[in-house]
């Protein structure tokens, strides 16, 4: 699910790259509208539509107040990923990736980077991973797309969503879970379980690898 940020207008103006008072007088001309307000009638603006503004206008320093061309859509980056080299061999790793690349396309994305790794989702030192953390922290994309929440991780998708947004990034799946449940408290405590499972599993299959080595050496 997608977390949607809001910034005051202090900040929104920061953003475009000018002064509060223009950002005043275009929400009262409905060139650039605030997303709400406050119960102290303070204007909350959306930072994807915020940062979007930016990059579809060139601001013209004599008139701010003229609309102008677009020329940039929203910067995506995609991650995907299989938890097998036979996965990735009968082509489920291509195929995640595809699926992005048509939503971005049918909505108007633009993808700038592309991420994939081959590996447990209990890995979370995966190299395509932390690519993207590390793609994300320096500001080269807007939005981070993936197919499915346990895609990104078994674990932690919470904080990544978070640790994304501080880079004022958004996180978006667009399945939700691949187990297919519904968007509800029940759905979730299952993933939770699911996920449980699997972390104690993976612990388990780790401790007797590593007894079955020590008893061959």
């Amino acid at each position: 699910m997608l977390m949607t940020i809001y910034v005051p207008i202090s900040i929104a103006a920061n953003i475009i790259g000018v002064c509060s008072k223009t950002l005043r007088r275009w929400d009262q001309s409905g060139i650039f509208s605030a997303s709400f307000r406050t119960p102290g009638k303070h204007r909350r603006y959306d930072l994807l539509i915020v940062k979007s503004f930016k990059d579809r206008n060139i601001i013209n320093q004599s008139d701010t107040c003229t609309p102008v061309i677009p020329k940039l859509a929203i910067r995506v980056a995609l991650y995907s990923r299989v938890s097998s080299s036979k996965q990735k061999k009968r082509g489920d790793l291509d195929r995640q990736e595809q699926q992005l690349q048509h939503f971005c396309i049918k909505n108007n994305l633009k993808v700038v980077n592309s991420f994939k790794d081959v590996g447990s989702g209990l890995n979370d030192s995966r190299v395509g991973l932390r690519r993207l953390i590390k793609f994300v922290s320096t500001g080269s994309c807007d939005q981070v797309l993936v197919s499915y929440s346990d895609r990104l991780a078994r674990f932690g998708t919470n904080s990544l969503k978070l640790c994304f947004s501080a880079f004022g990034v958004n996180l978006k799946f667009l399945g939700g879970t691949s187990g297919g449940l519904i968007n509800s408290k029940e759905g979730e405590l299952v993933n939770d379980i699911t996920s449980i499972l699997y972390s104690y599993m993976g612990k388990l299959y780790r401790m007797r690898r590593g007894k079955n080595i020590s008893e061959d050496t």
